[in-house]
């Protein structure tokens, strides 16, 4: 059943474990030398044309990653920490996650991240993650990889599969301060889905802790119940103090582009 909860942004965690192999027009995999294999950044490899990279969202929870392998040689695909995703049809909106009433009808957008340390590949051909992990993909193949989701975006329609998605740098969707870590620790398996959902609804899109804690699930029969439990609320709590540290020791972190460094990108 289609429940109206939102345009929403997903955060995905990449499930360690193999890639499966869904399609092929080229060289087998076992052809490919693990030496031979080339790294490459995946938003990069995606302007360039050497991958190409496309998001299924199951429902509101679940989707499936496909990163298919455009050239004729094996490709380390370095995956982002974070990333977004969002429906076609919400483009129009634009606004860094904000969309328009007018897109009613739209699904959600979605958004999420991988786990540092992850390794990923076929045949052997493995690599310890360095930021976001590393995921090898052999000459004109096909790796799925199912990811978990989190909205961060209430009050629209669940994603559909039917919906075609736009995958793109979570910092193109939001700048929201401490997402990107809630995402991550998901990413890592260090909080659950639920625990993250709550997280992600109170940083994006403003919720109180006490909303969050009064959302409720109506069944047919006229019962309700508590959509989060109070523990889920409680460790969300936590999540989110968590992550607001580490995001401003980032940002602190982080030095600020010099004079220079402006000019020199214009």
């Amino acid at each position: 059943m289609r429940r109206a909860i939102g345009l929403w942004t997903l955060a995905f965690l990449m499930l360690v474990g193999l890639p499966m192999v869904v399609g092929a027009s080229g060289p087998k995999a076992e052809n490919a030398s693990p030496q031979a294999s080339e790294t490459v950044e995946m938003f990069q490899a995606m302007r360039e044309g050497r991958i190409e990279v496309k998001f299924i969202a199951k429902d509101a929870k679940e989707a499936s990653v496909l990163i298919k392998n455009k050239t004729d040689k094996p490709l380390t695909v370095k995956l982002p920490d974070a990333f977004a995703a969002t429906p076609v049809l919400a483009q129009l909106d634009g606004g860094l996650g904000r969309n328009s009433s007018s897109s009613t009808t739209t699904n959600q957008a979605i958004g999420g991240g991988w786990g540092s340390g992850m390794m990923g590949g076929m045949g052997g051909m493995g690599g310890m993650g360095m930021g976001g992990g590393m995921w090898n993909v052999p000459p004109e193949k096909i790796a799925q990889v199912k990811v978990p989701v989190v909205c961060l975006e209430h009050g629209k329609p669940d994603p559909r599969p039917a919906v075609p998605y736009q995958i793109k740098p979570l910092d193109e969707f939001t700048k929201t301060p401490g997402l990107r870590e809630v995402l991550h620790a998901l990413g890592n398996g260090a909080v659950s889905q639920r625990v993250a959902q709550v997280a992600a609804w109170h940083l994006q899109n403003g919720m109180s802790f006490q909303e969050l804690a009064s959302k409720q699930i109506r069944f047919a029969n006229g019962s309700r119940c508590p959509y989060f439990s109070p523990a889920e609320i409680q460790a969300a709590m936590q999540l989110v103090t968590k992550a607001k540290q580490m995001a401003e020791k980032h940002q602190q972190q982080t030095p600020s582009p010099s004079p220079g460094d402006s000019l020199s990108r214009n």
